[in-house]
């Protein structure tokens, strides 16, 4: 067997290849027609961003059998056409937490202390002035950290090692991890915000979290707060960052990422009281070492028929179901999308139900490792789920595995009857704040519906742009919601009302077009109104 290598990676997992007999050749700035022409003749290939894996590229795949990225990002690479040609895609998450983590305490540090300004006065311009640059320290200071998955967890440790007091943020995990960590979980980005003298970013970039932090966020901040970003450009509006930068609001900040990449000619850059880097966060020899050995690793049990992970796609499981299997697949993904969107609370359970007869082969093959051995639909679900609040980080196959690390109690169950369903499936979500269920069947025709929330009915085709309404059931409320509507334009489709003996509706008003914040503030403000968001599918 040959692996091909595209791109210097570490010699240390190349080695791990070798040693089980797996041929490996390095061959390095190919262009794209190069590697189409050759991909084809090897079992694996390992790249990193600079190589471009597209439809084109895997048009004749050979005996190719997966694809590694030394790396977590899969821009590079085309999932969804290497799985149609059952390929497996391999990546490497977690390999560079400690790199990120440390370049995070080293703008900390260096934004407290003001290091690099000071390096600079010396060297550069051979100034002696200990007066300008009065630092302050870590200890005692409260650090706010919105995002505790590994590497906001890293964070806290260290910080903690440094005496500060932290405050986290992170709506997708429970409240014994902030718990075993020591840490104060809050519920709101809010109380985040006015309590924190420093606060560091460790979240994707969402929909949830792209301009998370405006200048509406950065007024409720205390005046000279220190601000660290080394996640994701995006997350902090840099506009509105240089103005509070140049107002003194935020007195430092440290940045590694940007919206747009490379940023040589981004205005923060002209800014004294800003430390950057060019997107160094996974550049230590430490992590490239282990980037390059899990995804060797993984690639090597992949060739050897042995159980692995970290891969990111099903080319398995989906070609060994039929078409109806294949609709409810898509269904329970979306299920978990609308559950993700409608749930409040910390989430502490999620169950899947499948109902009817349709669903009693258990979907699973040899060929394919299925994580924790969940059906097809449970695991679709969860991925649907998890990636509102994590994006590109979800995958089938990590999703069960980020449930677990998250401490949610995943479950499934069959029964052959449900209400007047003959086939159904039902997601149930366990939060501290309440508990949702969600049922879902498909139709003959292959139409796919949304059938019941809890005990409200519902009819909605599970795409497009929706308006989720709650409010008490009086009348003339939905009118003062039509007239809004008409008032920014924006165009109904689709209209479902469901109401309870308790005097509550819920209404799912399917849009031409989003509402803005504004428009959704005009909502919330009708008497009526309970609750009021966007859903989408």
């Amino acid at each position: 067997m040959k692996v091909l290598v595209t791109e210097h990676v570490a010699q240390d997992g190349l080695n791990i290849l070798r040693e089980k007999n797996i041929e490996v050749e390095e061959k390095f700035n190919l262009t794209s027609d190069e590697v189409k022409d050759i991909i084809g003749n090897y079992d694996g290939i390992i790249t990193r961003s600079g190589t471009k894996i597209s439809k084109d590229t895997l048009e004749n795949p050979g005996k190719l059998k997966v694809i590694g990225r030394a790396g977590v990002g899969l821009d590079s690479v085309d999932v969804e056409e290497a799985s149609k040609k059952g390929i497996i895609v391999i990546n490497a998450p977690g390999g560079n937490t400690n790199a990120a983590a440390d370049l995070t305490m080293g703008m900390m540090l260096g934004a407290l202390r003001k290091i690099p300004l000071a390096h600079y006065s010396l060297k550069y311009e051979r100034n002696w002035d200990r007066k300008k640059f009065m630092g302050i320290e870590l200890n005692g200071k409260t650090l706010g950290i919105v995002g505790l998955g590994h590497v906001g967890s890293s964070v806290a440790k260290k910080s903690k090692a440094f005496g500060a007091n932290i405050v986290v943020y992170d709506p997708y995990i429970k409240a014994s991890k902030a718990e075993n960590l020591g840490v104060e979980l809050l519920d709101t980005l809010n109380e985040l915000i006015k309590k924190s003298d420093i606060i560091t970013f460790h979240t994707p970039l969402t929909k949830e979290t792209y301009n998370m932090i405006t200048k509406k966020e950065i007024e409720k901040m205390k005046d000279g707060v220190v601000l660290i970003n080394c996640a994701r450009g995006g997350i902090i509006n840099e506009k509105d960052l240089y103005d509070s930068l140049r107002s003194g609001k935020v007195a430092m900040c440290g940045i590694d990422t940007f919206e747009k990449e490379p940023a040589v000619d981004n205005p923060l850059l002209e800014l004294d009281n800003v430390i950057v880097t060019p997107h160094i966060g996974a550049n230590s020899a430490e992590a490239q070492i282990n980037v390059s050995v899990i995804v060797a690793e993984q690639i090597a049990n992949v060739l050897l028929n042995k159980p692995y992970k970290n891969a990111v796609n099903i080319p398995f499981i989906k070609e060994l179901m039929s078409t109806p299997q294949q609709r409810y697949f898509d269904l329970s993904e979306k299920i978990g999308e609308l559950a993700a969107q409608v749930t409040e609370g910390r989430v502490k359970e999620i169950s899947m139900t499948m109902v009817g007869k349709f669903f009693n082969e258990d979907i699973v093959t040899k060929a394919f490792d299925v994580p924790f051995n969940y059906q097809p639909f449970t695991i679709a679900a969860l991925k649907g789920f998890l990636e509102l609040g994590l994006q590109d980080s979800v995958s089938y196959m990590n999703a069960p595995y980020l449930a677990k690390d998250k401490d949610i109690i995943v479950s499934e169950a069959k029964t052959e009857s449900y209400a007047h369903f003959n086939n159904l499936i039902v997601l149930k979500v366990i939060t501290d704040k309440e508990t949702k269920n969600i049922g879902a069947t498909m139709f003959e025709d292959g139409t796919q519906k949304i059938v019941f929330i809890d005990d409200f009915r519902t009819d909605i085709v599970p795409k497009g742009i929706y308006l989720y309404i709650l409010n008490k059931d009086r009348p003339g409320t939905i009118g003062k919601i039509g007239t809004i509507l008409g008032n920014l334009n924006i165009n109904i489709a689709g209209f479902n009302l469901s109401r309870q003996k308790s005097g509550i509706a819920m209404s799912f008003i399917q849009l031409d077009n989003a509402v803005n914040e504004k428009g959704l503030k005009l909502l919330k403000n009708i008497e009526d109104i309970i609750l009021a968001k966007i859903i989408s599918f």
